[in-house]
Order: C-alpha cells, then structure tokens, then sequence
C-alpha cells in the first residue's frame, strides 16, 4: 500500500492523536525571544496539516487569539483539507496551559496565516519516518521534543505531577479540552482517573517557592496522560520540601 494514498493516512489516525498530542502540542513559539507573565489558565487552539506522510505543519493560536469558540467549532476538516492541500488535516484544542510564565526563544521564524477564518501562527514543521507513528505512541511514553523554553511556576499556586517508576518527576504544562470537558478545578480528580502504568504516581500540591523547568540543549522531554494534558520532565519533584 503507498503510504501517499488515503488508506494510509486513516490506517495512522489513533496513532497520530497520541503522537501529536504529546509532541506538537506544547511548543510555545514566539514571534521573537520574549518573556510572558499570567500565561496559567489561557486558551490555545492548533491545526495540525500533513502535507505528506513526512512532512507535518502545525499552526497555533497562542499568542494571537484565545482560540474564539465561535470560530473554532465551525471549523471542519474538509474545507482545511481542500484549502491547504493537506492530505490529512486534525484538529487539536482547546487546550490551556498551566504554568503561570514562559520564556521563548523561536528557533525558526514564525509565519501567520488564516485558516477558515481563524488566524494562527506556524510554529513547527516536522519530518518524521512515518513507521515512528506506529512504536509507543500511547500514554506514559516519553518524548524528546525540540525547542527551547523556560516554564515559571509560581509559589502559592497548585501544580500537578507524574512521577515515574524510576522516580522521573514531569509537571503538568498543559491540559486538554479533547477526551473530557475538564477545567482546571476539576484536575485533582485525575488522581482517581488516571489508569496509570505500575509504579507510577500523580501527586498535587501547592509550591512554596518558585520553580522553573528550562529545556536541556533544546530539548525537552514530555509524557501525555489518558486524558491527553502534557507534562515536562522536571530535574526534581518541585513538590518536595
């Protein structure tokens, strides 16, 4: 079977939903090296074109507009798919970031663009094997995702952890709208929701000092959970006194 063909591009959707999920979708990139405040809680939406099997856009709304709900659910993929020349088009949002600053610095100029009346920005272009879309691309499984950012967050504020069986702490950067209509009062419910692997752990509090979490050589390493929130891999448990 041609991996250009349609059959193709439906044979790797689920996989696609948890690859993308975990790797695309929580790369803030700025129109130049800056610094935002008050970043927790806002709303961000990104359309995701496979222009061919290898070749991956993603455009975001961060940034540019909180994602308007009158726009975004009249979006479908059909036209997106007709406009762009896409041969697989997915839609990923609304999602809300729970660290309360970001520092970002872009490693590619950003390009905006309006696509079925919502502007965005491009922030990514992948060149993947299309088989990577087919190993681990499920839940707990970590990530490398380039880019280089520095995460603040705030003392007094509530942060949600993964802790791994190896004791690898990640920190939850962003929550997702997709699986479950969530909100950030309900997350300490994830504590019973999760099906997480043995050994693992999700754990809540609130920070008594502030904390950061910076890429490594640009790089930064990420799990997603059941219910598609995103969580960075920090040096320590910023939990623990």
């Amino acid at each position: 079977m041609s991996r250009h063909c349609p059959t193709f591009f439906k044979s790797i959707k689920l996989s696609t939903l948890f690859f993308l999920s975990s790797m695309l979708l929580i790369t803030p990139i700025l129109s130049q090296a800056a610094e935002l405040f008050d970043v927790r809680g806002k709303r961000y939406c990104e359309i995701i074109l496979f222009k061919t099997p290898t070749q991956i856009l993603v455009y975001s709304t961060f940034g540019l507009n909180d994602c308007p709900s009158d726009i975004w659910q009249k979006i479908t993929v059909g036209p997106l798919k007709k406009a762009t020349g896409a041969s697989f088009v997915r839609l990923n949002g609304p999602r809300y970031w729970m660290m309360d600053g970001i520092k970002s610095t872009p490693l590619a100029k950003p390009e905006n663009e309006t696509l079925s009346g919502l502007t965005l920005r491009k922030v990514a272009e992948i060149i993947i094997n299309p088989d990577q879309f087919f190993s681990a691309n499920i839940p707990y499984q970590t990530r490398n995702i380039k880019r280089r950012t520095t995460w603040t967050y705030e003392a007094g504020k509530p942060i949600y952890e993964l802790i791994d069986s190896k004791g690898h702490v990640f920190v939850m950067q962003s929550y997702s709208l997709q699986i479950s209509p969530q909100t950030e009062a309900s997350l300490p419910q994830l504590a019973v929701k999760l099906r997480l692997p043995p050994g693992w752990q999700f754990k809540t509090g609130v920070l008594k000092k502030t904390e950061t979490i910076s890429t490594v050589n640009d790089m930064a390493t990420v799990v997603l959970d059941d219910f598609f929130n995103t969580y960075q891999q920090a040096t320590h448990d910023l939990l623990k006194e």
